[in-house]
């Protein structure tokens, strides 16, 4: 029999069975060969449901030209759309145990919850927080900046995901755009993001046990990116910018972000000496940024030991109070366009 019709012969038996309301105490006992057909059958009922309820308008939210059909899904797309197919079918067997007349009204009512469900167990196999939320301890150490404390939403969220930003470690280009949105900064860009990205995980690193659990670990099981052809060496990239210029750019987004913190901090009532010390180190005494990845010692943008230096220096740290204080009563300060 053809692949064909040994799906159309299972599809009729799926119905068959839960019209009887019996599906799920007889896939429970089937033999493999029987659960493999029931299941060819159920998934034949059931993706085109899946792509048009979840796939499809998760694909429109995010601008994807996946959104027009299956044959577009971008692989990272496509394997979504089969994780949710597997939790719909899983549900489905898992509770197809009474009379089901209208087999397709049925699956559509518990999509949503197979597919959530799905999800959160998924990123608990990758040891991930079925429910990423963001903890009042890093809450408190951004300042509760509402965007960064959103960033650190995302961030947790990604780490727990299959899906890979080609060959970057972080999706810049999508949070990018969500910034526009909720800040309203339309030029802060991909260059905003990557210097907040670098704050926010400089504040989760704070707690070292809870990073390596929540961050670190799931997302070293993401797959790697390959960016190159076996047998070919990787062509050099092509440097727009140069690198003390992608230098000053860096250095000016974490100063604004510092000056932020700062402001919002001081004006809860928190001692200006505690709240420099703790956001210097914060923003730069635990910087690691990608592109430092290529420079011998000595050489990143930000020295962590030159800034340990200055704030553990009364004096000096007194010179930085004094100029931060200035700064931020002054209408060009680094925080403002």
């Amino acid at each position: 029999m053809a692949d064909s019709q040994k799906q159309s012969a299972g599809a009729d038996r799926v119905r068959e069975l839960a019209r009887q309301g019996q599906l799920a105490q007889y896939f429970r006992h089937a033999s493999a060969e029987e659960r493999r057909l029931l299941r060819s059958g159920a998934f034949e009922i059931a993706w085109q449901l899946v792509f048009l309820r979840v796939t499809q308008p998760i694909e429109r939210r995010r601008r994807h030209l996946c959104a027009k059909g299956l044959p577009w899904l971008a692989p990272d797309c496509l394997e979504r759309f089969h994780h949710d197919v597997e939790a719909v079918l899983d549900d489905f067997f898992a509770h197809a145990d009474v009379p089901i007349e209208n087999l397709e009204g049925w699956l559509v009512r518990w999509m949503q919850r197979a597919t959530v469900d799905g999800y959160r167990r998924r990123r608990g196999e990758r040891g991930a927080p079925q429910r990423p939320r963001v903890p009042k301890h890093l809450v408190v150490a951004l300042g509760d900046d509402p965007w960064l404390v959103e960033l650190a939403r995302l961030i947790l969220d990604w780490v727990g995901t299959e899906a890979t930003a080609g060959g970057s470690l972080w999706p810049l280009t999508g949070w990018a755009e969500r910034r526009a949105r909720f800040t309203g900064d339309q030029h802060g860009g991909e260059p905003a993001v990557a210097a907040e990205v670098e704050v926010v995980l400089a504040a989760m690193r704070r707690r070292p046990g809870w990073y390596e659990r929540t961050v670190e670990a799931p997302l070293g099981r993401k797959q790697a990116p390959v960016s190159f052809s076996a047998g070919h060496p990787e062509p050099e990239p092509l440097v727009l910018v140069a690198r003390h210029e992608r230098d000053d750019s860096l250095l000016q987004e974490l100063a604004a972000r510092a000056i932020d913190l700062i402001e919002r901090r001081m004006t809860a009532g928190e001692d200006p000496h505690v709240v420099v010390t703790d956001v210097l180190n914060t923003v730069f005494g635990e910087l690691t940024t990608e592109h430092d990845l290529d420079r011998p010692p000595g050489e990143e943008a930000v020295d962590p030991d030159r800034v340990a230096a200055l704030i553990s220096d009364r004096k000096r740290l007194d010179d930085i109070v004094a100029t931060v204080v200035e700064l931020l009563g002054r209408r060009d300060r680094p925080s403002e366009p």
